[in-house]
């Protein structure tokens, strides 16, 4: 505004409050001044007016620039947020996987303490139902006295007739030992020690005699030295020979050395059955047990007489495979991992076992299988291993635990029954029970029934053709509907279902279904694939005991080893005894290997 308008404007508006007869209370009274005077008072304003519309616009000014400072903090602060709500969103995140987390590792907890309870407490059994109450001894009432009489025990008081308190204890039936004495035979041949009559006590009489029956074992290393002829035939050829003096002690043990070693087919079977069934590795074998017997060698020496016998044994696999998968054979197949050793780590791998519980045969045997690319992998748990192992063998049966790549057998192996395991599905019930799933018990009860039933076959020697009957008579059927109508009324409302392995237990169920019971098919099937997993245990304590095979031909002459020892067992044969036959018998040069089995060898 310009002082003239300033001027102007003031002039008039005192002009109107003198007309309005109101006095000008917001500014100085302009009453008794001069023109001059209201000029100068104006001016005045005017310059005042002027310094504060500067410092107006210093302090607008100003506060743009404390603007252009707000937008930057502005911007960093809405950066710090986004950066905070993303961190937010990761702690929750987070939080939301640390939950999980702990809830796993709670199931995994529950599920280490159930093995340890099962592995370490004093029933180890899944047979039963309940666990077994500890007794309290009669001692164990002393740690809970503290010297008052309200912590002393009870005592019971004295019956009047102290006899007829007395019940008797009712012994427990065992029909399965009627009949059976305790065994009482002599090992072996008995070396006869008699007395020196001549030493009799002079005026001492005889008036009976007995033997003391004592037992020792003799464990020592013979070293024999034979001389060995080189001689030349008139024909030119020449030849290293024994010539054995007739009648002298030991000269048999010439035809018992195995190919290719300086050892004796006794000693190798010998250091085998310890390395194979009392899972002793070949380091502690050489460096404590033989160290002992003042032979000092090499455990890699072990290890290579131990591929000589492989070779000499691998030459009945065919025959004795033959032998277990004749046609209309009832086989029981399972698998156990292994770890060998390569050049720079250790790696898995799987071992299979097949056993005909009828022919009495166990076969161990390990195949190497492709990958997806093309390369071949050692070992594996592929069903292509199985079905190539099979072949066009016409069996009858095969029995398996629930792994899926037995599923996928029902479609390759057309002509064959397919059955699971009833033993795995009760275990996994009883997993459940343990953790406190009392729906469980129902399923435990009902199997329960039906192994007792199984049992009750056994014990009475029926043949296979009543075993089908008992089967599918009533009694087991009302059973077996029972188990079908529980199991679909908790998959229909799972909100009955208070466990995450009793699912698992009712989905397996309910999987297979149909293999699980379809041991009720024949009387010759078993309910269970005991025989197996009875088989391939020793594989699994050499696992624990050594850990891993030092290379593939080791993991490859342990199914070796094993198939023949395990065959023996279930023979009821020594497989010292067949080991050193079977080399007597191969260095006479047969090659009827079909004769050459642990179960036609002898005959």
């Amino acid at each position: 505004m310009e002082l003239e308008e300033l001027i102007e404007n003031t002039l008039r508006r005192k002009h109107l409050e003198e007309m309005m007869d109101r006095p000008f209370k917001e500014h100085t009274p302009l009453e008794g001044m001069d023109n001059e005077q209201i000029r100068r008072f104006v001016l005045f304003l005017f310059e005042e007016n002027q310094n504060k519309s500067r410092q107006l616009d210093e302090m607008i000014a100003r506060l743009d620039e404390i603007g252009k400072d707000l937008k930057v903090a502005n911007k960093k602060i809405d950066t710090l947020t986004s950066e905070l709500l993303k961190t937010k969103r990761n702690a929750e995140k987070d939080a939301l996987r640390c939950k999980k987390l702990e809830i796993e590792n709670k199931v995994l907890a529950e599920r280490l303490s159930l093995m340890n309870a099962q592995t370490y407490a004093s029933s180890k059994s899944l047979k039963g139902i309940d666990r077994k109450k500890s007794s309290k001894g009669k001692h164990d009432d002393k740690d809970d006295f503290d010297g008052t009489p309200q912590s002393l025990a009870p005592t019971e008081e004295p019956a009047e007739h102290p006899q007829e308190s007395k019940t008797p204890k009712k012994s427990k039936e065992r029909p399965e030992r009627k009949g059976m004495t305790y065994c009482k035979q002599v090992v072996g041949t008995p070396i006869i020690h008699k007395s020196d009559y001549s030493r009799i006590p002079e005026g001492a009489v005889v008036i009976s005699s007995s033997y003391k029956k004592v037992r020792n074992i003799v464990s020592h290393i013979e070293e024999h030295h034979f001389e060995e002829l080189k001689i030349k035939y008139p024909d030119g050829r020449i030849e290293k020979i024994y010539l054995p003096i007739k009648d002298e002690p030991g000269t048999e043990l010439y035809e018992e050395i195995v190919p290719g070693t300086h050892i004796t087919a006794n000693l190798l079977s010998y250091l085998l059955f310890n390395r194979y069934q009392m899972a002793t590795p070949a380091h502690r074998e050489a460096k404590n047990r033989l160290a002992d017997m003042d032979w000092h060698t090499s455990p890699q020496n072990l290890l290579n007489w131990a591929d000589k016998g492989a070779l000499q044994l691998n030459k009945l696999i065919p025959a004795l495979k033959s032998v277990a998968l004749s046609e209309g054979a009832n086989v029981n197949v399972d698998e156990t991992w292994l770890r060998y050793r390569t050049v720079d780590e250790k790696r898995k791998t799987y071992m299979w076992c097949l056993v005909n519980k009828k022919a009495r045969i166990v076969i161990f045997f390990y195949e190497d299988t492709e990958d997806k690319d093309g390369n071949q992998k050692h070992g594996g748990r592929s069903r292509n291993i199985l079905s190539d192992f099979i072949g066009e063998a016409k069996l009858k049966s095969l029995q398996s635990d629930g792994y899926n790549v037995y599923t996928y057998l029902d479609d390759e192996l057309v002509d064959i029954d397919h059955l699971c395991c009833m033993a795995h599905t009760r275990a996994k019930f009883k997993y459940a029970y343990d953790q406190g799933c009392e729906s469980a018990r129902f399923f435990l009860e009902m199997i329960g029934k039906l192994y007792s039933l199984e049992d009750e076959y056994k014990r009475n020697q029926l043949s296979p053709e009543e075993i089908y009957k008992r089967r599918n008579d009533t009694k087991t059927e009302e059973v077996v509907e029972k188990l079908r109508n529980r199991l679909y009324d908790l998959l229909t409302n799972k909100s009955e279902i208070s466990s995450d392995l009793m699912l698992r237990a009712l989905n397996y169920l309910h999987t297979f279904w149909a293999q699980i019971l379809a041991y009720r098919n024949d009387g010759e099937y078993s309910i269970n694939n005991t025989a197996a997993e009875r088989a391939i245990r020793p594989i699994t304590v050499q696992r624990k005991n050594s850990m891993f095979f030092g290379s593939i031909k080791g993991v490859r002459n342990s199914a070796v080893f094993n198939t023949f020892i395990e065959t023996c067992k279930q023979l009821d044969i020594s497989f010292q005894d067949y080991f050193c036959r079977l080399i007597q018998e191969l260095k006479k040069g047969r090659k009827d290997y079909e004769n050459l089995l642990p179960m036609t060898i002898y005959k």
